[in-house]
This record gives structure tokens, sequence and C-alpha cells, in this order.
């Protein structure tokens, strides 16, 4: 299992070699700027199985981190990487509180700007890469046994920022995007359970999609506003685990919250 430390250590290294080609200190206008810029989430997160009525539900605290660069005067590049941590609470086959529960995703987009005058629009498309971890083990309250599961997503990001002139230095941004699910893959460490022939099982997700969305009143270097993030994903196929067999039932994960950045 990879540690939540090692996420951040060649992300450090990628800050320090990015920094120095990106500019610093433009003021806001329309068209995507280059820079570099950092943010601090709150959001309430809930996963959801509806047809075996299992739901995890939680707050996460997250972090992210935004390199844009200009390819030329209406060209743009940009790569993005978030994290994610805060515990959840079980509801299926009993309940059980305060479950470690943290995700990450890593993109890289390219987009044009179409300026307008009073508003401008840019419209992307992408690369996305999300890994989650979740860690049910122990028992609930009805005693069903838990165990940890994660959970691979690849995807690409198909979206448009609309960013509308409020003042001089001031703009409302807003951003919708579609995510379609090129490759999925759950991985249910099933041996936690002690079952006797029990193994460890793998499944892949072949179909599904995403959709997320933000809208951020930007001044000077700031920004602050409401996103979600919405994941719609079909059943897996059927895989062996042992002594049985199992898949990933088709699932729903919808997380809406808050976020604060600072453009450098």
């Amino acid at each position: 299992m990879q540690s939540e430390k090692s996420i951040f250590v060649p992300l450090a290294l990628v800050v320090l070699f990015l920094t120095p080609f990106f500019a610093y200190g433009k003021e806001p206008s329309l068209k995507t700027q280059p820079g570099v810029e950092l943010g601090v989430t709150l959001s309430n997160y809930q996963y959801e199985e509806p047809t075996v009525d299992v739901t995890l539900e939680g707050y996460k605290f997250g972090l992210d981190f935004s390199a844009i660069g200009s390819i030329s005067d209406d060209w743009f590049i940009r790569g993005d990487a978030r994290y994610e941590n805060g515990d959840t609470d079980y509801t299926g086959s009993g309940t059980q509180c305060c479950n470690p529960d943290w995700y990450y995703e890593l993109r890289g987009t390219v987009g044009r700007d179409f300026d307008q005058g009073t508003y401008s629009l840019s419209p992307y498309l992408g690369f996305g890469y999300r890994y989650l971890f979740n860690d049910v083990r122990g028992r609930s309250s009805t005693g069903a046994v838990g165990y940890r599961r994660t959970s691979q997503y690849i995807y690409g990001p198909v979206g448009a920022t609309h960013r509308l002139k409020l003042q001089s230095d001031a703009r409302l941004t807003t951003t919708l995007e579609y995510d379609f699910l090129i490759k999925g893959e759950q991985k249910s460490y099933l041996a936690d359970t002690g079952i006797t022939g029990l193994n460890d099982v793998s499944n892949r997700q072949p179909s599904g999609y995403g959709v997320r969305g933000s809208m951020y009143f930007e001044k000077n270097n700031w920004s602050f506003g409401p996103w979600f993030q919405y994941w719609n994903i079909d059943q897996s196929d059927t895989a062996s685990a042992g002594i049985a067999s199992g898949f990933e039932p088709e699932n729903e994960t919808i997380e809406i919250g808050l976020r604060l950045g600072y453009r450098f």
C-alpha cells in the first residue's frame, strides 16, 4: 500500500522544478493566467452502493496544487494535483464509525481561451488519474467483518471555464466538466476478514462517468467558492476470490465543498 507521505515527496520535487517556468503576481484577466496556485478545501463526502444499501459518509480536508503555462497567446496547458483525507462512517451490514479514507488525483489538460471582452470561454481536455484507499477493517455493530479496498480510475476530462468580469481586479469563474471513465479497477483485500480460503480480489470496472464543477469569486490573487464532484460507476466484472467469487456493485460518489485558493 502506498503511504500518504510518499505522495507528497515527488509532488514537492515537481513544484520546485516547475516554479521557475511560470509567471508570478499577474493581475486577473479574462484569459487563463500562467502561474502556480495552492488551495485548501473542506467538503462533505458520500459513497453509496444503492443496490446493496451501503454508504460511506464523512467530512474531508484537502490540499491542491495547480501549475499553468502558456503555449501561445490563446493556448494553455495545466497540471493539477489534489489530496483529500477524512474518516468516513459505514452503514450497511450494521454501522461502523471513523474509518480511514483518502484519495488523490493527478491531471493534465490543454485548452484554448476565447476572450469576448466582458467574458471569456476556455474549453479544455486532458487525462486524469484517481487513487482511493478505504479501510473498514474490524467489526460493525452487527458483527460483520470489514476489509481494506483500493480504487483506481483512469479518465478523460472534457470541460470549459467561463470567466465574467465583475471589476477591474475581480471576476467570477465557473467551470463545468464531464469525465469519461477509460479504465477502473477495484481491489478488495478480503483476506483481512480472516475467513479461511477467502483471498484478495481485483475487479475491472469497464464503464462509468463523472461530472464536476465549481464557481469561484476571484479578486487579486485570492479565490473562494463552492465546488462539487460526482462519480457514477457501473457494476464491475466478476472475479474469483478463492472459495467465492466477487464483484463490485454499481456505485455513486458525491462530494460538495468550499475552496480557498491563492495564486503566486
